[in-house]
């Protein structure tokens, strides 16, 4: 069914629907509210006679009440009329022949207890009429400045009850003129409904018909197509994008023809065969490699061409077959000379099932296999210079640290010694000369130590920093003692997996920065650490020190960088942070600072929490 009929077919039903509950609930409505004109006109009617009907009821004579029920019928037109004591007996009625007779039923209890009008359509010697049940409230026996004070009334009680059957011919045919008006407008409205329903599923679907036209011209080829937009609702929407895909795919779309020369132009041997392994087709790169002509079509096997470099390795074909596509795979290629080349395949499959092809691309790995030859030899040789560079460093480290000792030492013994023999001057240049020597012994083992973080690899591990940095305090506890410092490490480290040694030196190195750089009388240095996006932390350690000016914020990590003079802070050589950030760098990560002259600085450290998840 089109989509228009089923609309149009929904919309009728719930037209339908509708108006059979409007004729329903209308007819209903109509009828309750003439039979409650009806029960009105005999209530106010009743009225006019409720003292004859009072009396009648009070004196039990039934004479009286025939008298007041002749003048209520007469009045009403009733087709029966019956006057009944609140005890359900009936005192008259215009059929003789009940007078006497118990009433009760469900309409006299209703009206005994509401103390008002209570009716319904029952049907009287085969002619429908509004049986309505009228209490008649009690006649109260007045005195006469009562009467002239209160008026004539009721004491709230019941002296009985008024049950008519009032005739509905003359409501009949206006019940019916209302019903007939009501469905008629129902009617016309449901026609109108169901029209604009129509047109307006006209509207909608006239541009469901273009998008569909438009999705014909595309699959045949027609790339130009636009389709008119008619509206500017969601529908008008999709229309404007399928007018930019057709134009996205008309600039985007190429011919066959430069297909082929796109293949043709390829530096690597690219081939194309059937799901059985029969070429296809194959680049001119793949002709020159191979020696093949790769013509007729389907004339060579390229299965009968491959074979595995590993003893028992997978055959291609097969491989493909399971996984849907090849990366990389090493094989040899059987050329037509003879010779078999080294090759790094990659397929994959193309085209729908039951005409599927297979696209291979080879390349050449002969050179590729020379240059890891190559690169092997040269790894081996950079091992044997590490070898002996890490020679060269101990004996050079030990040759001259053994010297600058000796200068030291020689030069404390002459200045503890002789000093107060010595003249001033000399003994000026042999302290000068003592600390230059000390100096330089701190200089070689800081160059040492820096070098030391490339060459040496420690092996990586899952590592609690806060075990580590609780590590490079206890290291410090001589200094942060002397200096009364209070060094806080937050409870909630993180374990990060890296070099535990070299993190550790982090710490220590950072920690021992703060302390040195810090002319407070008690030195604050706190630890924490953070979350930063989904793979990293970043550690903070925090001073109360001396800070660093902006300018400097990106010097200080350079090797033997000082801010102060040699005799300033303890006289460092200006390595500790050089080493810090190689470690850092080493672990993908990256340390930066942020300070304010005179109010102490912060030195942010942000590492992978695991290496291994981020390769």
């Amino acid at each position: 069914m089109k989509l228009y009929a089923k609309i149009v077919t929904f919309v009728l039903a719930l037209i339908s629907v509708a108006l059979w509950v409007d004729i329903r609930f209308t007819r209903k409505a109509v009828t309750e509210a003439m039979s409650a004109q009806i029960a009105d006109a005999a209530t106010s009617a009743a009225a006019d006679q409720t003292g004859p009907f009072q009396q009648a009821l009070s004196s039990g004579r039934e004479l009286d009440g025939i008298k007041a029920l002749h003048a209520f019928t007469q009045k009403t037109g009733a087709a029966y009329a019956a006057l009944v004591s609140p005890e359900g007996v009936i005192t008259a009625h215009t059929n003789v022949a009940l007078a006497g007779k118990r009433m009760d039923d469900q309409l006299i209890r209703k009206a005994s207890r509401a103390g008002t009008a209570m009716f319904r359509r029952v049907l009287y010697n085969g002619e429908e009429v509004v049986d309505v049940v009228i209490p008649v409230p009690r006649h109260k026996r007045a005195s006469g400045e009562d009467i002239l004070f209160e008026g004539l009334t009721g004491d709230g009680g019941l002296e009985g009850l008024l049950r008519a059957g009032l005739p509905l011919t003359p409501a009949k045919k206006a019940e019916k003129d209302i019903i007939f008006k009501l469905l008629t407008l129902a009617l016309i409205i449901s026609v109108t409904a169901l029209a604009l329903s129509a047109l307006f599923s006209g509207l909608i679907l006239r541009q469901v018909a273009f998008l569909g036209e438009g999705i014909r011209k595309v699959r045949a080829g027609d790339y130009n197509f636009s389709v008119p937009v008619v509206s500017k609702d969601e529908l008008g929407e999709v229309a404007a994008s399928f007018n930019k895909l057709t134009r996205g795919l008309s600039e985007t779309t190429v011919s066959k023809e430069y297909l082929d020369s796109l293949l043709e132009s390829m530096p690597d041997p690219m081939i194309i065969t059937d799901e059985e392994g029969r070429v296809l087709k194959a680049n001119r790169a793949a002709s020159e490699f191979s020696g093949y002509d790769f013509q007729p079509r389907g004339s060579h096997d390229l299965k009968s061409m491959l074979e595995p470099q590993a003893e028992g390795g997978a055959e291609p074909f097969s491989l493909l077959a399971w996984s849907g596509h090849i990366k990389e795979l090493d094989m040899w290629l059987l050329a037509k000379d003879g010779r078999r080349l080294p090759v790094m395949l990659s397929a994959a499959f193309t085209g729908g099932e039951g005409n599927r092809q297979v696209v291979m691309v080879l390349k050449d790995t002969a050179q590729h296999k020379e240059s890891e030859a190559r690169l092997a030899l040269y790894l081996k040789e950079v091992e044997t210079v590490n070898s002996e560079l890490d020679a060269f460093a101990h004996t050079v480290s030990h040759d001259l640290k053994e010297p600058l000792r000796g200068i030291e030492m020689f030069s404390g013994m002459l200045l503890t010694d002789f000093a107060p023999k010595m003249d001033p001057q000399a003994a000026d240049y042999l302290s000068r000369v003592s600390k230059a020597s000390g100096r330089m012994r701190r200089l070689i083992d800081d160059l040492l130590s820096y070098a030391r973080v490339s060459r040496v690899r420690n092996p990586y591990e899952d590592a609690s920093t806060g075990k580590l940095a609780s590590e490079a305090a206890a290291g410090l506890s001589e200094l942060i003692e002397e200096r009364k410092a209070l060094v806080t490490i937050a409870p909630d480290l993180p374990e990060i997996y890296c070099d535990p040694v070299k993190i550790r030196q982090v710490f220590q190195n950072l920690i021992s920065n703060a302390l040195k750089y810090n002319d407070r009388p008690r030195p604050e240095i706190a630890i924490t650490a953070e979350k930063f996006g989904e793979y990293f932390w970043k550690f903070s350690v925090k001073d109360n020190g001396i800070g660093i000016p902006s300018q400097y914020f990106e010097e200080i990590f350079k090797m033997f960088k000082r801010l102060h003079s040699r005799q300033e802070y303890g006289g460092g050589t200006g390595a500790g942070l050089a080493i810090v950030k190689k470690i850092v760098d080493e672990h993908s990560g990256k340390i930066w600072v942020e300070s304010e002259e005179g109010k102490g600085s912060v030195f942010h450290v942000l590492i992978p929490a695991d290496l291994r998840r981020r390769a």
